[in-house]
């Protein structure tokens, strides 16, 4: 080996112990960088010369990569553990935020409420002629459709959080996704496939760790450096292109559909994780649901309180009678919806009474209908026409709605309806509205307390409608899947505090996943500052061993110089 062979063997050394210097210096500096990832110098042997035969010679080290340690694998593992902690973060807040405006358990809630009520009419079924006690279970009903209206916009407002909270993190995550597909730009232009741009790649991983945060993605990288983005099988950034996020609406009936899609294409996406997939699934899951429920029990707690009111009898006799329910088409048959109506008529009667006011002598006439077959005018032709009940006119009032009139001197009453066609139309009914949203009391109860039907059967002081409405809370329900009103609404309470518990301890556990699988991250990627000052000193060392190599070399040449 020639001295100038020594020179390199040493320049090498020096060469490779600066850059091992420079890159633990780097990982020092950054040791406390956001989503920075130790890099690692690797050095090999440089190739062996011949220097007579079959003796060979090392000719110095040579410097083979710096690269960033990541382990891919444990990447995707932390992100979907990300995904799933955002996701029962979102669930835990929105279930917690639910419990919290139902209040049960206490002395104001939709429970007490609905006690109070029923109560008050086991109370006038002990005194049915008190007028006390009958502006008391107005009252009451007033307070429990109060709560019940209180209760909707409560959940309306929080779904309408939802709502916003989603097109806030749609927008974030539609943000990142372009950062990213810039990127890859970036990264395959620099490296052009000779070497890597770690701190470019650093910058990329990191926005990826975020939108693991809002989607449930997943990675595929290309031969030139850059890597497609999948939410599911559907690509969001392919190389250089971000193709987009959006958030659509779409008006479904009553409700509002809200769906996330791809912006290039329109194609829907299914985001089962992150902040948007937690988002989602508690909109669908448990925020709109809830709406349901408590909107199925105000129109059940208003259909049967109706359909036992309307066949009963208040202290005084109505003259006529108006119903707060009207049809969109009176020639339309009464349960199909063209109609309109919001409680459906069962195949069957009911009887109108007309009592003469001075002589006390009452007329009974029965009124046979059906939802499925008869519209508005043939029940009104039904009243005039094949029944004939004398001195009570039927016709169409404004809205479409039901009207009796009895002639002078004399009152209508009714009972015995077994086809809920009273209840259905409005006809002598103590709630007004459909559901949760416009549930009120009737104005002509509200206002004469006397109008309350407490009694049955026309007898004076008799409290029967008042028992059975007191009996109702307790009452199987065949819309409510055989449960009374009282077990529909403590089985949805109590669902939604056993998701709520199961919400805590998922955030508990997810958390707990997330952290470990950070911590294992870091101790592949993470920088060690006690191992980089090891580092540092034993590149230090080589550095100077190499330095004093080639002074010996130079003295050496130097020698043969003045020899010569």
């Amino acid at each position: 080996m020639s001295l100038n062979g020594a020179l390199n063997i040493g320049r090498s050394a020096i060469v490779a112990s600066q850059a091992a210097m420079q890159v633990a210096g780097n990982n020092m500096a950054n040791a406390a960088t956001k989503g920075y990832h130790r890099r690692t110098v690797h050095l090999a042997a440089a190739g062996d010369e011949l220097i007579q035969r079959a003796q060979f010679v090392g000719t110095g080290v040579q410097l083979l990569a710096i690269r960033r340690e990541v382990d891919t694998a444990m990447q995707s593992r932390f992100r979907n553990a990300s995904s799933q902690e955002n996701s029962a973060l979102i669930s835990q807040r929105f279930l917690t935020a639910l419990e919290t405006i139902q209040n049960e358990l206490t002395d104001n809630d939709l429970s007490s409420e609905l006690s109070n009520f029923f109560n008050s009419f086991s109370e006038l079924a002990n005194n049915p002629e008190d007028h006390a006690v009958r502006t008391l279970v107005i009252e009451h009903g007033r307070n429990l459709a109060n709560r019940l209206s209180t209760l909707l916009n409560q959940h309306n407002d929080i779904l309408a959080e939802v709502d916003r909270a989603l097109a806030t993190a749609v927008l974030t995550a539609d943000g990142i996704v372009d950062r990213i597909a810039q990127l890859n730009i970036q990264i395959a232009q620099t490296e052009q496939g000779r070497s890597q741009a770690n701190a470019l790649r650093d910058q990329r991983d990191l926005l990826i760790d975020e939108l693991a945060e809002f989607l449930d993605v997943s990675v595929v990288e290309q031969p030139n450096g850059a890597l497609d983005v999948f939410v599911g099988s559907i690509p969001v950034v392919l190389s250089g292109i971000s193709r987009g996020l959006e958030m659509r609406t779409q008006s479904v009936g009553n409700q509002v559909e809200v769906t996330i899609r791809v912006a290039a294409d329109g194609t829907q996406l299914q985001v089962d994780a992150g902040r948007i997939g937690g988002l989602m699934q508690q909109r669908s899951q448990t925020v709109q649901p809830a709406i349901d429920d408590l909107n199925t029990f105000a129109s059940q707690l208003i259909f049967e309180v109706n359909r036992q009111h309307a066949q009963g009898q208040g202290r005084t006799g109505q003259t006529s009678v108006t119903g707060t329910y009207g049809v969109n088409d009176p020639t339309a048959t009464l349960n199909s919806a063209a109609a309109g109506l919001d409680f459906p008529i069962s195949n069957g009667s009911f009887f109108i009474h007309v009592t003469h006011q001075a002589t006390g002598l009452r007329t009974t006439h029965q009124i046979n209908v059906n939802g499925n077959a008869d519209s508005l005018n043939d029940l009104i032709n039904e009243i005039n026409v094949v029944v004939g009940v004398p001195n009570v006119t039927a016709a169409t009032g404004l809205g479409n709605t039901l009207t009796l009139t009895a002639a002078s001197g004399f009152q209508i009453s009714f009972s015995d309806d077994t086809s809920s066609a009273l209840a259905a139309l409005g006809i002598n009914t103590f709630f007004d509205g459909a559901n949760a949203s416009d549930i009120d009391i009737n104005q002509i109860v509200a206002n004469d307390p006397d109008r309350l039907a407490a009694g049955a059967g026309h007898v004076p002081g008799s409290n029967g409608t008042a028992l059975a409405m007191a009996n109702l809370q307790n009452q199987q329900i065949t819309a409510l899947s055989d449960r009374s009103l009282r077990e529909f609404w403590q089985e949805s309470v109590n669902g939604l505090a056993v998701r709520t518990a199961a919400a805590n301890d998922s955030v508990d556990a997810t958390r707990l996943v997330r952290e470990s699988l950070s911590a294992q991250i870091q101790a592949v990627s993470g920088v060690s500052l006690d191992e980089e000052s090891i580092n540092l000193l034993l590149f230090q060392r080589q550095f100077q061993a190499a330095a004093r190599f080639i002074a010996v070399i130079d003295e050496t040449l130097q020698t043969l110089l003045s020899i010569a």
